[in-house]
């Protein structure tokens, strides 16, 4: 695939995690039900209502933050990375990087394996793209 594709695809994948984003935050309690779907929720022996209210903010506010960390990169992937600017390809893979060992490690360590899976085709769909770019690059 040619840098343009490439570029493309980066773009759709940041604008779909943007779109996630804001909707965890304008939709709290909806992104609090997805999370229960695909296993993040809180045990049966501890959800409740109460609970679930509260797990409103920091749904929120990982919503707030995802939506700030999406659009920078959407805007490099649209500015500099588009120009051929070599230092954008591996700021973004230092930074997923970073995303991606702090979080599975640490979801592996508090035992939630589930979202350490969940974690890979996220890091693939930003990681290989940002790979190849990063080899295209000039020096």
């Amino acid at each position: 695939m040619r840098s343009s594709g490439w570029i493309t695809w980066l773009t759709i994948v940041l604008i779909a995690v943007l779109a996630y984003s804001l909707l965890l935050v304008v939709a709290g309690a909806v992104a609090g039900s997805l999370f229960g779907l695909l296993g993040f929720g809180p045990p049966a022996s501890i959800d409740t209502p109460e609970l679930r209210d509260y797990l409103r903010l920091p749904y929120m506010v990982l919503g707030a933050v995802l939506a700030g960390w999406s659009l920078l990169m959407l805007l490099i992937v649209r500015g500099p990375l588009k120009e051929g600017a070599a230092w954008a390809p591996r700021f973004m893979l230092l930074a997923v990087g970073l995303w991606f060992v702090l979080d599975t490690g640490m979801s592996l360590v508090l035992g939630f394996p589930t979202h350490a899976l969940f974690n890979i085709p996220f890091a693939l769909a930003l990681g290989v793209p940002l790979l190849v770019l990063r080899r295209a690059a000039p020096a």
